[in-house]
This record gives structure tokens, sequence and C-alpha cells, in this order.
């Protein structure tokens, strides 16, 4: 009976393995929900879809707690941002990754849902950025230095509320 018990985990355990192993392709409706969620419905989501833990940041401003997945030679960051009660504005999920295909998808995105595009700019690291903006939704995305040096280029899309 105890090997029966074993071989029916295993066999379950082998069907949940490939979703674990497939990279994540987020919506912009989902990044958004993620905005809202608690940090706590947030870890159980992201955990759910087979993210590690990787770190947490607390300050008297914001938590920010951030969770990796690597599958399928491709590496995807995401970072939940909840700031104290009078900066709620500026909470925002943070989504890095080096599939640019993928990166690629959520800027049409963007694009077909009415986000019109609005600043530009350079952040300090040397990268470039492009708002898009509508009504009062921004979603910024971060492209690579030119020269990106060692390891895969990382792009990323910052939503807030």
């Amino acid at each position: 009976m105890k090997h029966r018990w074993i071989a029916f985990f295993a066999s379950l355990l082998m069907l949940a393995a490939p979703a674990f192993a497939q990279q994540p392709n987020f919506t912009l409706p989902q990044l958004k929900a993620f905005v809202a969620m608690s940090p706590d419905a947030f870890r159980q989501e992201i955990k759910r879809q087979g993210f590690s833990y990787r770190d947490k940041t607390t300050t008297e401003w914001v938590s920010m707690i951030e969770y990796d997945k690597f599958a399928d030679d491709q590496t995807t960051n995401i970072m939940k941002s909840t700031y104290v009660e009078g900066r709620a504005d500026e909470n925002s999920i943070q989504l890095s990754l080096t599939d640019k295909a993928a990166f690629d998808r959520l800027v049409k995105e963007a694009r077909d849902a009415g986000y019109a595009p609005a600043e530009k700019g350079r952040i300090p690291g040397g990268e470039t950025y492009q708002e898009f903006k509508r009504k009062s939704e921004v979603v910024r995305f971060v492209y690579p230095k030119k020269e990106s040096g060692m390891g895969r280029p990382s792009y990323t899309a910052v939503v807030w509320r």
C-alpha cells in the first residue's frame, strides 16, 4: 500500500512539473492585478507559478519583495513594491525578462490596449525607457544598454496602480 501512495504522489509531481518548468507569459491585466494584491496574496500566487524567493527589502516607506524563475534558458524576475498608506499610489510591479519576444508582446499589448507613448528618457544605469499612458495609468518599459556586457540583456516592465 505504501508503494502505491508513493507512486501516486510521484505521478502527480510529474504531471505538475511541466507547469513549473515553463516561463510565464504575463499580461498587463495580470500585472495590474498583482499591484492591487496584498503582499501575502501576491506571494501565494507567484509561488503557485513556480517562482522562488529571491530577496526582501523593507524601509519605513516601502516593502519590496522579489522572486525569480529560471526555465527554458530564460530568467524572469518579478518584484512587488508596496508603499506606506500616504504613498500607496506608488505601489508597483516590476517584471524583468531575458526573453525579448515576451517583452515585445507586452509592449504590443500596451499599444493595442490604448496606451499612448509618453515620456522617454535614460535612467542612471544607462538604460533607456519609454513610458506609455492611458488616462491615469502608466506603464514603463526599460530597455538594456546597447553594450550590456556579460550575460543576457534584461528587459523590464514597470506597472503602477
